[in-house]
């Protein structure tokens, strides 16, 4: 792909933490505008590893990550990044550390030299974009899981990224708590990059998929190509989305931009299986 096209491009990157074995080799990824691109693999495959290098957070033994058309080579080149990035925690507690809801979501507005005043504003506009309006005076600590991890897409959002990175968005909410989330994620638009071992729920919310595997990415392609393709799911120490098993006749082709029937009845049933999803650190 000509680098013009991406937004986001990893070329040949390795990677090992310290006194352990390569995690990455050679791996090659690229992120285009619009894409709703979802992350797969297996518990220790490297998913938040590597949402971890593209933030700046850990850095490769080698090989090129470019951003927005630029190499990513130093501190200020990471930093960079981060202001055009928005990267959701795999941990909501994580990224939220304030009393109140607003207090959190204005953080990042003004550490950007906002006013108190902008600060607000900004506020107001992504907690009603997000139909979290009676949320601003709202003791953060205190809310559900599922709440805390919209909060945390708030104050991802509320400084205007133009791609946003999304680690395990779904682990630990009910049935419920992924519905909202899944239309919330489908309202905001922009280009999203989602690590989730929820396949079900990257099915809904995903148009393209990458699976990596042995420390490269052995997959890619639209959602249901890659995630029905039950061998090389397998293979990789996965299984196709329980929807895709048991209905392959009720997919239509344009199922991966959120149309079509089993994103409606008899698709919320899937969601169970995969509801406690494990969570990956590395």
């Amino acid at each position: 792909m000509d680098r013009d096209e991406a937004l986001i491009e990893l070329e040949g990157i390795e990677f090992r933490y310290a006194g352990g074995a390569d995690l990455f080799r050679g791996l090659s990824l690229s992120v285009r505008r619009g894409d709703r691109l979802g992350v797969v693999g297996a518990n220790g495959s490297g998913k938040t590893t590597l949402f971890h290098i593209i933030m700046g957070l850990l850095a490769p033994v080698s090989g090129e990550l470019w951003a927005f058309g630029r190499p990513v080579r130093s501190e200020p080149d990471r930093a960079f990044v981060r202001r055009h990035v928005g990267f959701l925690f795999q941990h909501s507690d994580d990224q939220l550390f304030c009393p109140t809801v607003q207090e959190d979501v204005a953080f990042g507005p003004l550490n950007l030299g906002l006013s108190q005043a902008e600060a607000r504003d900004v506020v107001r506009k992504i907690l009603s974009g997000l139909h979290l309006s009676d949320y601003a005076e709202r003791i953060t600590y205190r809310l559900s899981g599922g709440e805390k991890r919209l909060i945390a897409l708030a104050t991802a959002l509320a400084m205007e990224p133009e791609v946003l990175l999304l680690d395990e968005p779904a682990s630990g909410l009910d049935p419920r708590g992924r519905r909202r989330l899944t239309s919330v994620l489908k309202e905001i638009g922009r280009t999203q990059v989602i690590s989730s071992h929820d396949m079900e729920f990257v099915r809904a919310t995903c148009d393209r998929v990458v699976v990596l595997d042995g420390g490269a990415v052995v997959a890619d392609g639209p959602t249901d190509t890659v995630l029905g393709d039950a061998k090389r799911m397998l293979a990789s120490g996965l299984e196709p989305p329980y929807s895709l098993q048991t209905r392959p006749e009720a997919v239509p082709s344009d199922h991966h931009h959120g149309a079509g029937p089993s994103h409606g009845h008899g698709h919320d049933a899937a969601h169970s299986v995969g509801e406690h999803a494990a969570s990956e650190e590395a």
